[in-house]
């Protein structure tokens, strides 16, 4: 047996006794049975970890969607309660308020033309549709858009657009001044937000701002299997940003003084981007 051989026999052998003298002291403290059953989680700890670095490797190899493909976010959306209008992930009237203002109004230029790429049932749509001189509503769901126009059917600066999941068609290139996205681009996979991202750079005109909430942290802490979360990273929209010519100006987890308000999960970012 070769010295290197030895020693990672060496090494396993510790290691095995160690788990034994540990289990044997967890089983005097806590009995048999408690003991088992750490033991169950342990190795189903360890089963989960194995499983998700193997689902992350194929994600990146293939390409895959895991669980936000189009075809599951269209039947998830269509079939969610709207009868809170989104309102169900605002932590307070404070919190929603002042990323109108802190991060809204900043970014997006009054009286132009601005596009909302999944407005769900409005949630944001009533603060765009104040400062907007036309506002595009664009989303996955006919189901939300027509939600929209029930909702904002006495506005007169508006159109409306059902779409793929990940296009622009409806739209003319560099017609757009200001592009918002909330709540969504956290539930895209990456193929799809890359061929978003291409296309409002397509849209946009030259000195536009993009200020899109998305997801940052991969199969990170299990964020990919918490609230339909996309398994996207933050490196791979910086790299989309870049492949499509456009600039990320400022990414942002926090806003207000102080940094007094946050994203609801570590999980995302807002990213504002120029064309």
């Amino acid at each position: 047996m070769t010295d290197s051989a030895e020693s990672l026999l060496q090494r396993e052998q510790r290691a095995r006794f160690g788990r034994l003298r540990w289990a044997r002291l967890l089983a005097r403290e806590n009995g048999y049975r408690w003991t088992a059953y750490a033991a169950v989680v342990a190795g189903l700890n360890h089963a989960s970890r194995f499983a998700q670095k193997r689902m992350a490797r194929l994600e990146q190899r293939y390409g895959l969607n895991a669980r936000t493909g189009r075809a599951v976010n269209y039947e998830y959306w269509q079939g969610w309660d709207w009868s809170l209008q989104g309102e169900e992930w605002t932590p307070s009237e404070e919190w929603k308020s002042a990323l109108i203002e802190e991060v809204m109004l900043p970014n997006l230029e009054p009286e132009t033309t601005i596009l909302e790429i999944g407005p769900g049932a409005g949630r944001w749509t009533e603060a765009l549709q104040r400062i907007a001189r036309h506002l595009i509503l664009v989303d996955l769901s006919d189901r939300c858009i027509e939600l929209c126009r029930l909702r904002f059917e006495e506005a007169r600066n508006m159109e409306f657009h059902v779409n793929d999941g990940r296009s622009l068609t409806a739209i003319a290139s560099r017609s757009v001044d200001g592009v918002w996205s909330f709540d969504v681009f956290v539930h895209i996979a990456p193929p799809d937000v890359d061929a978003y991202v291409g296309e409002i750079s397509r849209v946009m005109k030259p000195g536009g701002r993009a200020v899109i909430h998305h997801a940052r942290a991969g199969r990170e802490d299990g964020a990919a299997d918490i609230g339909q979360r996309s398994n996207m990273t933050g490196e791979q929209f910086a790299d989309m940003v870049a492949k499509h010519d456009l600039k990320l100006i400022a990414q942002l987890g926090s806003w207000g003084p102080g940094g007094k308000f946050r994203l609801t999960t570590k999980w995302d970012i807002i990213s504002i981007l120029e064309k």
